[in-house]
């Protein structure tokens, strides 16, 4: 009878299910090597894309022949090599002083993009190096059982050539043996590309601060096809120089919100509190063009659109950049930035998974309500309090949760406010409108029998110095936007004007009469009718799919449709004014046809 294999998991099993552990694509499969380089204290990390010719049917095409990440770190003796190949060993497993920990992060990360793995590292000097590996293919046929005994074995020539950080000490990893569809891109150069935009935004403390160095570099035997340094990606644009297209690439594209970072401590599980910071920051107003075009089809508008959602920071390398928090068809989203910051003590709270590519507690709480959760005659101290007995660990994230919750409704009403007026362009005050023709029906109407006061009003300079007045101090238009408009209703004649404002009034509308008899129809920024109805109608449609096109029109038809229902709630629950209502919907109606039709109809 055959020798049957008893393993709980057969090694060649588990070597394939380690294989799709989790990398979402080859960039970060690579951020788990530099990890390993920054934990090793390298200065400087070269990541090598080697292509060569390979014939695809009848025509050839450059592919990855290897990958290999070079750096200038503390290297690692016969002992610490052979832990780092193994899975789930190392040696910062309960280290928390730095970015690793978690002793997956080489074979792992490795293994997912290719079937061999090759280190070679050394502590005097590159001649002296030590070498070992492993192999897919050896493990799947039994051949390899235990991560082969490091040799000492020099770099090979190929690697010394290419490499430009070759010290006393550091490491060299080469990945090879690829299999089809393991690599997310095809050639080096837009494997490195989309590695810079990644790396540059989880590194992008220990770059600006001159700490570390990635250089990316794809090449084939003798020449050089892409070689440059990765830039900062920072998603809050605060940091400088940066990867941001002109003119912010030198400058800060974001200013930061509030006058200090919100500080909160947070205790680990082992009760000691640990600092969790949180910075935010939104759009100078540098970032609308002058000629009053849309700033999110700018180019460093479209880089803004890669970077949506909070980052979550530990240890200064960005886990994850959370898009739960954003609203993916609203414009302004783009135009903010959170980070959350905090020490590796606190992974069990923030819920940080091994590859260090999330932090699952912490974005699960994007759609927390404690009220949903409280007892009936729970207090929110009293919520608290019960957590914090039974053990939760999310008793840790609630205030800092509130606190995001807090702050991004208002940032966003203040990048609508930045944006008052010039959805269309400045041009748009100028061309005919909806306020021209509703202009034109006001003045029918007055020469028809029905005048009033304010249409004999003059609008000159000094009505018009009020308008901007009344659009700058009252409705939170930019001084700029405001002169536009006025100058617009001087020159065309306008005698009703459609402006937005926040009020804690019930209204969804209000209407005022400014001086020179223009009358301004106010649509109240805080009444769900307007993100419903006027932003979902009226927002940019750039990057817009044509399914978010028509989900903007279904929305918008049903929430037409849900103010008149509440309308008619409101004639069936008012019956001494029933009457007065019916004559006001009768009397309306008239006007509504009125304006909407090209004649008098009466």
């Amino acid at each position: 009878m055959p020798e049957m294999d008893n393993d709980i998991i057969p090694t060649e099993l588990a070597i394939r299910a380690m294989r799709d552990s989790g990398y979402r694509n080859t960039a970060y499969a690579l951020s788990e090597l530099i990890d390993n380089s920054v934990q090793a204290k390298a200065h400087t990390v070269e990541v090598f894309c080697l292509e060569e010719l390979v014939q695809l049917e009848q025509r050839q095409r450059r592919r990855i022949s290897k990958i290999a990440v070079l750096d200038d770190g503390q290297g690692m003796p016969p002992q610490v090599l052979r832990l780092a190949l193994q899975f789930g060993n190392g040696t910062h497993l309960n280290d928390r002083s730095g970015i690793g920990r978690f002793g997956m992060g080489l074979p792992n990360a490795s293994i997912s993009q290719g079937k061999r793995v090759d280190v070679w590292t050394w502590q005097s000097g590159p001649d002296n190096a030590i070498h070992s590996y492993l192999d897919v293919d050896e493990v799947e046929a039994g051949k390899l059982k235990q991560v082969p005994e490091p040799a000492h074995q020099a770099v090979p020539s190929e690697w010394r050539s290419r490499g430009k950080s070759f010290g006393a000490s550091g490491t060299l990893i080469v990945w090879s043996k690829f299999d089809d569809g393991r690599q997310t891109w095809k050639g080096g150069r837009a494997t490195l590309e989309n590695t810079e935009t990644l790396v540059g935004r989880m590194y992008r403390k220990f770059i600006h601060k001159g700490d570390l160095r990635i250089r990316l570099c794809a090449m084939d035997d003798s020449t050089i096809l892409f070689d440059k340094d990765a830039r900062v990606n920072d998603p809050l644009y605060l940091l400088s120089p940066s990867s941001t297209p002109a003119p912010f690439d030198t400058k800060p594209m974001f200013q930061r919100w509030g006058d200090d970072d919100e500080v909160y401590e947070i205790a680990a599980p082992d009760g000691k509190k640990h600092k969790v910071t949180i910075r935010a920051s939104w759009a100078t107003g540098e970032t609308l063009p002058e000629d009053g075009t849309d700033r999110g089809s700018k180019d460093y508008g479209k880089h803004a659109a890669k970077n949506l959602g909070i980052s979550i920071v530990r240890a200064g390398r960005e886990l994850d950049l959370d898009a739960s928090w954003t609203n993916s068809y609203d414009p302004r989203e783009r135009w903010w930035g959170i980070e959350v910051e905090f020490p590796p003590e606190l992974d069990e709270i923030f819920g940080v998974t091994n590859n260090k590519q999330a932090a699952t507690l912490f974005s699960h709480m994007v759609g927390f309500d404690w009220k949903t959760e409280a007892d009936s005659r729970e207090e929110y101290t009293d919520y608290k309090r019960r957590l914090e007995e039974e053990g939760d660990p999310r008793v840790g994230l609630i205030d800092i949760v509130n606190y995001i919750k807090l702050i991004l409704p208002k940032i966003r009403d203040a990048l609508q406010d930045q944006t008052k007026g010039r959805r269309s362009g400045q041009k748009r005050h100028e061309d005919t409108s909806v306020e021209d023709r509703a202009s034109t029906k006001f003045k029918e109407r007055a020469t028809g029998g029905h005048q009033t006061p304010s249409d004999s009003e003059v609008f000159d300079d000094k009505a018009k110095d009020a308008l901007v007045d009344d659009l700058v101090k009252q409705k939170q238009y930019e001084e700029t936007v405001a002169k536009n408009i006025a100058d617009a209703v001087q020159r065309r004649g306008r005698k009703v004007i459609f402006v937005e404002a926040s009020s804690d009034m019930d209204a969804f509308f209000s209407v005022e009469p400014r001086p020179g008899g223009v009358t301004e129809v106010i649509f109240n920024q805080s009444h769900p009718a307007y993100d419903f109805l006027i932003k979902t109608l009226e927002s940019d449609t750039t990057n817009a799919t044509d399914r978010d096109l028509v989900s903007r029109i279904t929305n918008a038809s049903d929430t037409i449709k849900m103010l008149f229902a509440a309308w008619a709630r409101q004639e069936v629950e008012d019956l001494p004014g029933r009457e007065r209502l019916r004559r006001m919907r009768q009397d309306w109606g008239r006007m509504a046809r009125d304006f909407l039709t090209d004649g008098d109809k009466e």
